[in-house]
């Protein structure tokens, strides 16, 4: 897949494309070739940023919203699950305010042209910011269990316009979460909102009718 010249004003951008941990978001990319291009998005769950700055390479939307706390449960916990505990709240919190920084630091040319915008919030708390169909397409990596992911395709799915997409990571992985994005997101296909476009290299790509 061709990236714009015009993002990538020198090698820092083509270095981080192509770096180790952007290669494990690049088995993503055929997402690209099937998601409305140019458009407004979301990406909720960002983690580090990887996937978001090649949605920002490779789909070029006008508009990126990215979603995610970057801070823990009040037992030092994180949203996503047990595999990901720290020692203590403290050290996790530390990690996960340094992580948000970084993530800040990475787009800061992007936040202050207004390309991007960072929502620190829980997805839940997130969605009700932005107005119904107004996103062409919603990227879903937050919780994987079965009850999050469900009550996340509920919030998110109105702000996509018809015709664009719901789309997601870890479709067909059981993980610690016991299959909970494939159950929500098999439960959702069926009751026939949605046209399937693509389930491959466990995502799943969705398109409203």
């Amino acid at each position: 897949m061709a990236i714009s010249p015009d993002l990538l004003p020198g090698r820092r951008w083509l270095e981080r494309l192509t770096s180790r941990t952007a290669r494990r978001a690049a088995c993503r990319d055929f997402l690209f070739d099937l998601l409305p291009r140019g458009g407004r998005a979301i990406e909720v769950g960002v983690f580090d940023g990887d996937f978001s700055e090649r949605i920002l390479a490779l789909n070029e939307p006008s508009e990126l919203h990215l979603v995610d706390p970057w801070f823990t449960k009040e037992d030092g916990s994180l949203y996503d699950g047990p595999a990901q505990h720290f020692e203590t709240r403290e050290k996790a919190a530390a990690a996960l305010e340094n992580q948000y920084q970084r993530v800040a630091r990475r787009f800061a040319a992007e936040l202050a042209s207004g390309r991007v915008r960072l929502h620190r919030q829980l997805s839940h708390d997130a969605a009700p910011l932005f107005e119904d169909e107004a996103f062409d397409w919603v990227y879903i990596d937050a919780s994987h269990y079965y009850d999050d992911v469900r009550n996340d395709i509920a919030c998110y799915f109105p702000k996509i316009r018809r015709g664009g997409c719901l789309t997601g990571d870890d479709y067909g992985r059981r993980g610690f979460w016991d299959h909970g994005v494939t159950r929500a997101v098999d439960e959702f296909i069926a009751a026939g909102a949605v046209e399937v476009m693509r389930l491959h290299n466990h995502q799943y790509v969705l398109r409203k009718r």
